[in-house]
């Protein structure tokens, strides 16, 4: 037995080690932003505990994503399409608009909603780079632990590893150097020192003087942010326990310490407090503050829930949104709003670049007849840069009434290396459902999310009239982007085995492209299905049709679709025979409209 318990405790120990990825600290000081400074956008992370027996924990995510997105990007970080193909759902069943939010796809991500704990945190190195720094998460916990890391080469960041553990929950800073926390720090750090542990937070936080304050009695995880908060540089919140509170009196010393603390201008800070409900875990300093939006979390005790909601007004100022979200079920398992959020600094800048784009029709000035027609441009791409550089590209067209429409055509993180280009000859198709007037057609080289444009030259075409809307024509199509793909045509592969089919963008609102290779000339019909099996595509009469080997384009417009998953379905005939009067294929992929 003894031999048995000794081999377990060496497994948990290398399992530790092996559980985040220790560097040297960042060569030269960095700073960590306070959480009130600007965002770019917040990370969450799906699905939130489904297995939860007492009460439902979504609405309580969907009700912050919907508040959240207002105000700057929500990453929703999920494990793979199926997962985004729930969360998506989800959030359209509880009426949450598809504005501003993008997936993370991190593969095995576990069901752990506390973003905030296993992080990442970002710094800024004194050249103005936003970098990582990361800290150990639990034992057991490597994918999370490892999520920081995988930010690093998704987002092509440094990235930082501290020989600590802690959580982010246990950390605030005032945006100047001067960071609070509770005494969970030492205990998960037994063989450490106060100034290792200081030592720590200066060298890979930038944090020069770190306060740690004796934990809560009876709280399982003894982080800060359950009943202390730093609302400005200038204020700090405190919760106020209930007198009955075996609490009450260390909490009320504690005000009484952070009082005490100097602020960045020689003044000490001013304590405000916030009344909690008995029991306390129902706790209101449990809020986020993002691009001035305040989302306090409510627990369905009116009076109370009010007398937080204006706390928080009275010490951010009329200048602030404050918002509630229901809490409760979540505030069971430990936690709320700040513990399943972290934000992502705004860094603008490192989203430009400097690519010349030219853009330009054939054979100007473009009209279209009011039955529809099309139209040739070209589009070049050169990176004048001497790095390469990663960057978003898509095409939009704007209406005679001002509207815009999504993008057309949407290429998200293309590479391109120094002096290289990517040139296109493109085809645009205009329906004849569009309006009659005169449109603006765009392209744009940037960030598609955040919305960052560098260079976004245009053209116009005219529509000279519009058909009823009886007309059988109703897409917009842009074709020409994607290469045809070269197939080894010595290789005796079935046609199933090189028929290829995809779509992008997925999600997409209204339109996506389906994409399809044919190592040899076919008869092809493709199918679009709802979940029901309701065929809702483009019926025989247009998408039945011989074509040649390479790739080809076809739009779908989901306009007239409700929000979902819809299934795509392409049949070929391996030749050009009939249907069903040669070696068949059939190709699915399944794609989501988010309206």
């Amino acid at each position: 037995m003894k031999q048995i318990t000794i081999a377990i405790l060496l497994l948990l120990i290398l399992a530790s080690a092996l559980s985040a990825r220790i560097t040297p600290p960042p060569p030269d000081p960095v700073t960590l932003d306070a959480e009130w400074e600007p965002r770019e956008g917040i990370i969450v992370s799906y699905p939130w505990y489904p297995w939860f027996p007492f009460g439902p924990l979504f609405p309580t995510l969907a009700g912050m994503i919907d508040a959240i997105q207002e105000y700057g990007v929500v990453y929703i970080r999920v494990a793979d399409e199926n997962q985004a193909d729930d969360c998506y759902n989800d959030l359209i069943n509880f009426g949450v608009p598809w504005e501003n939010i993008e997936f993370i796809y991190y593969l095995s991500a576990p069901d752990n909603e506390w973003t905030r704990d296993y992080g990442p945190w970002f710094v800024w190195e004194d050249d103005s780079t936003l970098s990582i720094a990361d800290q150990r998460y639990f034992d057991g916990q490597q994918v999370c632990d490892d999520f920081p890391d995988f930010l690093e080469e998704l987002w092509d960041m440094e990235y930082y590893g501290a020989d600590i553990k802690n959580e982010g929950g246990n950390m605030m800073t005032d945006g100047h150097g001067t960071m609070i926390m509770t005494d969970h720090v030492l205990d998960v750090n037994p063989h450490m020192t106060i100034e290792e542990i200081n030592q720590i937070y200066q060298d890979y936080f930038g944090q020069d003087t770190v306060y740690i304050f004796e934990g809560l009695e009876g709280d399982e995880w003894n982080h800060i942010d359950g009943w202390a908060k730093f609302m400005n540089d200038t204020t700090i919140m405190v919760a106020q326990f209930v007198t009955s509170d075996p609490n009450y009196q260390l909490v009320e010393n504690h005000a009484v310490a952070m009082a005490q603390i100097p602020t960045v201008y020689g003044t000490p800070f001013n304590v405000i407090r916030c009344q909690l409900p008995d029991p306390w875990w129902y706790t209101y300093l449990n809020g986020l503050l993002f691009n001035g939006l305040a989302l306090v979390p409510i627990y369905g005790f009116p009076g109370l829930d009010d007398q937080a909601l204006a706390t928080y007004q009275a010490a951010l100022g009329p200048n602030w949104d404050v918002i509630g979200v229901d809490c409760y079920w979540i505030s069971w398992l430990g936690g709320a709003i700040h513990c399943t959020t972290i934000g992502v600094p705004n860094h603008d800048w490192d989203y430009q670049v400097d690519v010349n784009l030219v853009f330009e029709p054939f054979n100007p000035p473009v009209t279209i007849p009011a039955s529809g027609g099309s139209f040739d441009f070209h589009v070049e791409l050169e990176n004048l840069e001497s790095d390469t550089i990663s960057f978003d590209f898509w095409i939009d067209a704007t209406l005679p009434n001002g509207s815009v429409t999504d993008p057309l055509l949407k290429r998200e993180r293309l590479i391109l290396p120094p002096s290289e280009i990517i040139a296109r000859d493109l085809n645009q198709y205009v329906p004849g459902l569009a309006p009659a007037g005169t449109y603006s057609y765009t392209a744009h080289v940037g960030s598609y999310l955040p919305l960052i444009v560098c260079n976004d030259p245009s053209f116009e075409f005219e529509k000279l009239g519009t058909l009823s809307s009886s007309s059988p024509s109703a897409k917009w199509q842009l074709n020409g982007w994607d290469e045809a793909i070269q197939e080894d045509r010595d290789s005796p592969s079935k046609p199933d085995d090189y028929v290829q089919l995809n779509n992008h963008p997925n999600p997409f609102n209204p339109i996506t492209v389906i994409s399809f290779s044919l190592p040899v000339a076919s008869l092809v019909k493709l199918d679009v299905f709802d979940i029901n099996g309701r065929n809702v595509g483009f019926g025989e009469s247009d998408l039945r049709d011989h074509y040649l080997p390479g790739t080809h384009q076809i739009t779908f417009d989901g306009s007239g679709l409700a929000s979902g998953i819809y299934i795509y379905r392409l049949e070929t005939s391996g030749s050009e025979a009939p249907l069903g009067q040669a070696i068949p294929t059939m190709k699915t992929g399944k794609m989501v409209l988010m309206k």
